[in-house]
This record gives structure tokens, sequence and C-alpha cells, in this order.
């Protein structure tokens, strides 16, 4: 089992160097109330003797009560400036968290994100990043101020009455002992409490994204049993966390209870006995309960503790994940340098292999090469690594063995942002960002005037129902909207895509969810798009890559044909088949 590792912490107080200054000053006001709090007792016991059986002294009775009077508000308002520091540096500190964690999806490869549920990060970056900063506030507030209270504490009582001092000192680290030893007991619950709040975050997200299936298959129940069942399972680890670091409140403060009374018998004996007075009677007592309070404190502390270090053991183990590999960019690697954009681009895969699974190629030794400004189809059936060959071109994934080179340069030697510059992809998955369609449109080049973003709407047939809708160009887009079809949502995907005026262009599957009509509008006016410029068409409607300039044929991660249209039909390979049943 996993407690607080010393590297963790350290890890985790490299967070606070911006906030170097606010700790001090937190630590000053924690020392001066805590200090102020400690001398408070030891004036009221003086008040106390200012009050005898035969009179009162109001002279110093009215001056003490005046000084407390002060102390109290003195110690009020460094409270409320040490508790509005510590909660800067905590919202502060976990705001650094958070970036960070929510910027290390941009650096990690896309096969960790494929193998990673999207609420276990969203669990992290917000829930965990939410219980660390939590926690971090209780540290602040009560561990500086504790050891004051526990050290200023001690050496008052040593000096008014050693024999009650050492009675306390000897006992009350029981109370943290027993603290202690229940709260350790507890990390491993708040551990697995945490993962548990993350797998019910993804089931949620999973559930809403998809509830149109759900309804449509007529699995609610079942979707509900099986949330019920990891429900059940977070409320039985929640309650044995909540158990276990529930009970050591009751538990310190029985031991707390002890000692008080012990401390009381034995000074009532010395007051008795003229040893001390009744007030330093009551400062003891008050002393003794200050004494064991911040083990009290620090143990709650350690309990809030054990969730923050669960959740910060995820995130850190997160935030470890390795990253891709250096883009080798340099200075002169820019965007203008790389390849001119007014030029021709040629695309050549040469002895490429890859595979997802080591030992196990998702395509293997595939070549070929695409003209400039020429169209190439990539057919075959599912799972030979068509959109393989895709992921590889955007550098998603890096191949096991062999090249692509654009324009004769290896990709691998051009960072991928700057790639990517010169790349336009629409997919058969649509997203939008949640915002009007005419800032989804210029998503790719947000510096396009509105004119070129309703010029290319109208190219790609996307302005037709776009005046349609209420608000047209200004109306809100989500992914919950039915009164925009999938269809619409392509077209706006392939609009989007014509914007960002790629030098390459890659349709995987971009007319899956399009009628005919429509497919042929799209059809019309990515000719006209693609004219002059490569491109690459993966698509299972034959009809809409019987035009290209090029079709390679992929056989069980293999190329097993390359040609033309015409040229294949006449071979009567498996493109000639393909084709055939299609048409039949």
């Amino acid at each position: 089992m996993r407690k607080f590792d010393g590297k963790l912490i350290r890890r985790f107080f490299n967070f606070l160097g911006g906030s170097r200054k606010k700790v001090i000053v937190s630590i000053i006001t924690a020392v001066l109330s805590s200090a102020i709090g400690i001398v408070l007792p030891f004036i009221i016991g003086l008040s106390i003797d200012c009050i005898t059986d035969k009179e009162v002294n109001f002279e110093p009775l009215f001056n003490y009560i005046i000084l407390m009077v002060i102390l109290i508000v003195l110690s009020s308002l460094f409270q409320l400036f040490m508790n509005r520091t510590n909660n800067k540096i905590a919202y502060d500190v976990t705001e650094k968290i958070r970036n960070e964690a929510y910027g290390k999806v941009r650096k990690l490869p896309l096969s960790y994100i494929d193998n990673t549920s999207v609420g276990s990060i969203q669990s992290m970056v917000i829930s965990d990043c939410e219980t660390i900063g939590d926690g971090l506030i209780m540290f602040m507030n009560q561990f500086f101020s504790g050891i004051t209270a526990i050290v200023f504490t001690l050496a008052i009582m040593l000096v008014a009455d050693w024999k009650i001092a050492l009675f306390v000192l000897v006992f009350t680290p029981v109370s943290f002992l027993v603290s202690y030893f229940i709260a350790s007991r507890s990390f491993s619950s708040f551990k697995a409490q945490s993962a548990i709040r993350a797998r019910q975050t993804s089931f949620i997200s999973e559930g809403t994204a998809n509830f149109r299936i759900i309804h449509l298959f007529n699995i609610n129940e079942m979707i509900c049993s099986e949330f019920d069942k990891i429900n059940e399972e977070y409320k039985k680890t929640s309650r044995k966390a909540t158990f276990l670091s529930s009970i050591t409140n009751p538990s310190t403060r029985f031991v707390n209870a002890l000692v008080y009374a012990g401390v009381a018998l034995l000074g009532a004996g010395h007051v008795t006995n003229g040893i001390i007075t009744v007030g330093l009677l009551y400062s003891m007592l008050s002393y003794a309960s200050q004494f064991m309070k911040p083990f009290n404190d620090l143990s709650s502390v350690y309990t809030e503790l054990s969730d923050s270090m669960a959740c910060l053991t995820r995130i850190f183990g997160y935030l470890d994940e390795k990253e891709l590999e250096d883009d080798l960019a340099s200075e002169e690697d820019t965007d203008d340098t790389t390849w001119d954009r007014e030029g021709d681009f040629e695309i050549e895969f040469k002895n490429v292999t890859f595979s997802y699974v080591k030992d196990q190629p998702v395509i293997n030794d595939v070549s070929f090469k695409i003209k400039a400004g020429s169209s190439c189809a990539i057919v075959g059936p599912t799972g030979c690594g068509k959109t393989t060959l895709i992921n590889l071109l955007l550098r998603f994934y890096e191949p096991d063995s062999g090249q692509i080179l654009v324009n004769g340069k290896d990709i691998s030697m051009v960072p991928r942002n700057t790639l990517r510059k010169y790349l336009g992809v629409v997919t058969q998955d649509t997203w939008f960002k949640n915002s009007d369609i005419m800032e989804n449109i210029k998503y790719g080049r947000p510096l396009i005037s509105d004119e070129e973003a309703v010029k290319t709407a109208k190219m790609s047939g996307a302005d037709s129902f776009i005046r349609k809708l209420p608000y047209k160009y200004s109306e809100k887009i989500d992914p919950s909207r039915d009164d925009i079809s999938e269809g619409q949502r392509q077209l706006l995907s392939i609009t989007r895509a014509m914007a960002s005026d790629p030098c390459i262009l890659i349709l995987d599957e971009a007319t899956s969810s399009v009628d005919i009509l429509t497919e042929v509008k799209i059809q019309k006016a990515v000719k006209g798009l693609l004219r002059g410029r490569t491109s690459l068409v993966i698509a299972h409607r034959l009809s809409t890559i019987v035009d290209a300039d090029m079709i390679v044929v992929m056989e069980n991660g293999k190329v097993s044909d390359i040609g033309r249209h015409e040229d294949m039909i006449d071979k009567g390979g498996f493109y000639s088949r393909l084709y055939k049943s299609y048409t039949e």
C-alpha cells in the first residue's frame, strides 16, 4: 500500500514554487493567530484570580478584559487573513495541476487515448484536482497553527506547573497514535474510491452521449442495472473510507477526555495544597485542551490528506505517461519553409509496416506513390488498413518501419503541428465546438472573413440548409440537437475542411452519412476544391471513387492492385469483383 511517498510530496511542493511569498505570509499569520490564542487562557486565569472570596479587584480585571478583547480581535483578523491566503494558495496550485493535467492530453500518443476512458481523464482533471485543493486548504489551515499551539502551550505549562505539563505530555500522544493507526488504514479505501469515481464519470458520460442507441436497443434497464452495480461498489468503498475516517475523531476525543479529567484531578490537588491558584488551574485545563486539540486537528488533516494523496497518486501517474516523441523542430523548420503552399504535393508510402499490437501488423510493406495534384482512392474490405494509412500520414502513429514522404521529405522529420497545417481532413465522425456555425466553419482558419466562410459554404452546398435555420450562420450547434441531421453535419464538416484551404485533402468515409442527392452536390464541390490539389479518398461507396486518378486496392494489410477504375475492371481481380457486387 502506497502511503505518503516522499518523492510524491516533494513533487507536489514544486507546484508551490510561485506561491512561496503567500506560504510565508500564511505561516506568519498562523503563528501569530495561534500564539494570541495561547496567551488568552493565561489572561483569563489572571482575571479569575482578581475575584476572591473577600473582594473584586476591578481595576486589573477591567484592564485584563480590554486586553482580551484586543487579542480576540487581532486573533480573528489574523485567522481571516490566513484563511484567505490559504484559499489563494490552494486554488493557485489546483489551477496549475489542472492545467498541466489538461495539457497532458495534447502530448499523449493516440494509443493512450484509445485505451483510456474519457470519464477517467475527466475525473482526474476535475474531481481529483478539487480533492487535492481541499486537502491543501485543510493542511494549511491546521498544520502550522497546530504546531505553534503544541510548542507554545507546552512551554507555558512547563513554566506554570511542570508536573501537570509532564502528565499531559505523556498521555496526549496516545491520541495521535490512535488516530494515525485508524487513518493510515483509510488510504487504500480512498484510493479505491477515487478509481471507482472515475468509472462512474466515464459510465455517465458514455450513457449520456449515446442515449439514442440505448433507447433504440431498449437496454435502459440493463444500463441502469450496470450503473447500480458501480454505484453499489462506490457506496461500499466510500462507506468503509468514511467509517474509518469518522471514528478517528471520537476515538481521540475519548483519550482527550481521560487526559482532561486527569489534569482536573491533579490540578485540584495542587490548588488545595496552595501550589497553584484557581485561575491558574483554569489556565492549565484550557492549555491541556489546547495542547490536545492540534493532535485531533492533525489527525483530521491526515485523513483528508489520505484522500488527496490517493488522487495525487492517480494524477501524477497520468502525468508520467510516456508522451509523444519530440518533433525534431528547429527554427528553420517552420510552416513557411517546409513546403511551398502554392506548390504541388506528392505523397509516397515507401515500404511502410505498422502494428497496433506488437508482432501483429495491420499493414505490411505498403508502397505506392500519389502524384502531385492527383486524387487517390483507397478501397478494400473492412480492417484491411485503409484508415491506418491516414493515421500514419497524420502522424497520429509512427510506422514500425518504412517511410512516408511528402515531396521527397520524410514526414517524421516535420513537426506534427507544421505537417497538419497542410492537411485537411473530413472523417465519418462529425464533431463541432459548442458555438455558432460561423465559428465552426472558421475553426481551422479563424482569421478568414465571414464572406469567405459563406462562399465556402455555398461551394459545399451547406449554405442551403444553413439559410433555413432561425439564426442562420449565428445558429448555435451542439451534439444534442435533433433538427440538424447527420448529413447536414457532414456537410458542415466538409465546409470546415474546405475553409482551412488545405494543400492535401483527406476524405475518410466523408459521405457515409449523406444521401445520394447531397452526395452528388458534395462531389461537385469537392471536384472544384481538389482541382490542382493532392487528395486521398476512402469510401465504401464505389460511386464516389470511380473518377479518381488512381485507385489503391488493399487486402489483408497489403496493396493488391493499383490503377485506374477502367483498367482494373478489365483485369477481373478483387476490385472488379467488388465493383460488380456493388452494381448488382
